[in-house]
């Protein structure tokens, strides 16, 4: 049982760093549209849509790339009043914030996969000079928030084997 759980774990892990690949792909999709946008601006022939392209790819952007960040843990953390605890309490404050990360996330996905759904009926666009499709960007928002939802119960998990085990990870100090 605690194989399965580990492979599922592996698993999220995995894809939330196909995930980050995605949400590089949209950043360096943003650079190109706004580059040929500047050119086309010098010569009086902007690129149509190129704001709207920019602020929808810069959705998949953060919100494909959030998962990754809670999958190595590498998130803010306020260690003022827990760097003296023993690791398996704080092991268990993580374990409890993730727990609610995924409550709070969880409700937060389902209203996104709701307005998705009712965009992607609409085949809802933005209205201006031209007809710009959001719709898509919905459903990458719900996606996004699903998997960091998701992951943050596979970091629940985690860190409950954890504390059942007694291994704990190294603890590291923040900084570049």
């Amino acid at each position: 049982m605690l194989g399965l759980v580990n492979r599922a774990i592996r698993l999220m892990d995995k894809i939330s760093l196909w995930m980050i690949g995605f949400a590089a792909l949209s950043l360096v999709l943003i650079m190109v549209d706004e580059v040929i946008n500047a050119i086309g601006r010098k010569f009086g022939v902007p690129l149509p849509c190129a704001l709207e392209l920019a602020v929808s790819l810069m959705i998949s952007s953060i919100f494909l790339a959030v998962s990754r960040v809670a999958s190595i843990e590498e998130h803010t953390f306020v260690t003022m009043t827990t760097r003296m605890l023993p690791r398996p309490i704080k092991r268990g404050m993580d374990c409890f914030g993730y727990l609610l990360g995924v409550i709070v996330f969880g409700i937060i996905s389902v209203g996104a996969w709701e307005i998705a759904y009712d965009s992607l009926l609409k085949m809802e666009m933005q209205i201006g000079v031209f007809r710009f499709p959001i719709w898509p960007f919905r459903i990458i928002f719900a996606l996004g928030v699903s998997l960091l939802s998701l992951q943050l119960l596979a970091n629940a998990v985690r860190a409950a084997i954890q504390i059942a085990q007694g291994n704990y990870p190294e603890e590291t100090v923040g900084g570049i």
